[in-house]
């Protein structure tokens, strides 16, 4: 794969990160950890953009990853692997606590990166087409 295809490859899995973190928190919506508890829908649906968040990660390039040693790469993948395979495990106390005290974070540290690979690759938001 061409730098150019990997760069373009790891903007969109950045993308699919930064845009499930976002629908996390907002599906979260401020629900304290009983609220959260009490809600199998918000559960489920924040769980599963926990694991998009992860997916994604795992196939963001090791050169990308290493732009940005602020995120966690491993534990973000790591809590995917957890959500998607070991289901008997899952701890809604944890998403909880992931969403709400790690994820902000996390978007602070993805949208600078997914600056500078929209600026390499020569995407134009406007547009939405690479090299316009």
């Amino acid at each position: 794969m061409s730098g150019h295809n990997r760069l373009e490859r790891d903007l969109v899995k950045c993308e699919d990160m930064r845009l499930h973190a976002e629908r996390a928190v907002r599906f979260l919506g401020g629900r304290s950890l009983d609220e959260f508890l009490d809600d199998e829908l918000v559960q489920a649906a924040v769980i599963r953009c926990v694991e998009v968040i992860g997916e994604a990660a795992k196939l963001v390039s090791d050169e990308t990853r290493a732009r940005e040693p602020g995120i966690p790469w491993r534990l973000v993948i790591g809590m995917r692997s957890v959500l998607a395979h070991e289901y008997g495990v899952v701890m809604p106390e944890k998403v909880h606590e992931v969403v709400t005290e790690h994820v902000p974070a996390l978007l602070e540290l993805l949208v600078p990166l997914i600056a500078v690979l929209e600026a390499e690759v020569g995407w134009d938001a406007d547009s939405d087409e690479v090299g316009s």
